[in-house]
């Protein structure tokens, strides 16, 4: 059973998490007020994984020391698990939701398919792509999402990290003075030693430790309507991995490394898919 000590820890590192996740942001006004039948048809599809081969490589080989290109095998053989994971974690969220009828594209329109998920997230789609797609597949809307952060915490939370730093390095303060025990203040020196050497935005601010215990990823997402061409709504959100103190002071191997990955990933879909369905709770029924 945990001591004050220890609860004090976790309690700490929880809310920094929790305070950071916050940053989803959820616009869906114009779903709201529209009128389809149900259940709504919805084609699913997932956008090229948005992160540069330094912050990939600081996940999935942090131990090599040059630096690798994003074709490098290991790098695309993570990149390839992450977004097929991904997917198959959206397939099943969604599933459950009576409100839509997920479509299945015919495989000879890959092309058409393949040149709608690698424009990415927020490119604009012509009402010419727009038609075909629904005519070959059936889809009332588009639903596209992908990995914007993997395992790392997300570069949008560094405009609140000022904010952040102040905070933390106070609430760690408080750790070392009132926890005597050698976890506390290893994390404390690791916390500084980064602070010192480092210049980076995420250590900086403390951020190191969120992605070792929490291994965030988050996922970015919008729904589009096909007739006419029109973002109904978007939202992003941050999924975290179980939680255990430990990390901070040992060497967390590659199969818990995954397993981590794989549990915010799950996180971020489920939270997505929450948003999505309360969006249609929301919805404004047909006459």
């Amino acid at each position: 059973m945990l001591n004050f000590r220890g609860r004090w820890a976790i309690a700490f590192l929880a809310l920094m998490a929790l305070g950071l996740s916050g940053c989803a942001t959820t616009t869906n006004t114009p779903l709201a007020q529209a009128q389809m039948k149900t259940p709504i048809r919805v084609l699913v599809v997932r956008v090229p994984m948005a992160m540069d081969a330094a912050r990939l490589q600081a996940v999935l080989a942090p131990d090599i020391k040059p630096t690798l290109p994003i074709s490098d095998e290991r790098l695309q053989q993570g990149m390839k698990h992450a977004q097929e994971h991904a997917s198959a974690a959206m397939e099943s969220a969604l599933a459950g939701e009576p409100r839509l009828l997920i479509m299945v594209p015919p495989t000879e329109e890959k092309q058409l398919i393949d040149h709608i998920q690698g424009q990415g997230l927020g490119s604009a789609m012509t009402q010419e792509e727009a038609d075909r797609l629904q005519g070959v597949t059936g889809a009332d809307l588009l639903l596209r999402f992908g990995i914007t952060d993997y395992g790392l915490t997300p570069r949008s939370w560094r405009n609140g990290y000022i904010a952040f730093e102040v905070t933390s390095t106070l609430a760690l303060a408080a750790v070392v003075a009132y926890s005597g025990s050698t976890a506390a203040k290893a994390a404390a020196g690791i916390y500084l030693a980064q602070e010192t050497v480092e210049e980076t935005v995420e250590a900086y601010a403390g951020f190191w430790a969120v992605d070792e215990v929490y291994r965030p990823v988050r996922i970015e997402a919008e729904l589009i309507g096909l007739s006419p061409v029109t973002t109904l709504w978007k939202t992003s959100d941050t999924g975290f991995s179980d939680t255990s103190l430990s990390r901070l002071v040992r060497k967390v191997g590659a199969d818990e490394r995954n397993r981590q990955l794989n549990q915010a990933t799950d996180e971020a879909v489920r939270k997505i898919a929450s948003d999505l369905s309360d969006t249609f709770e929301h919805r404004k029924p047909e006459p």
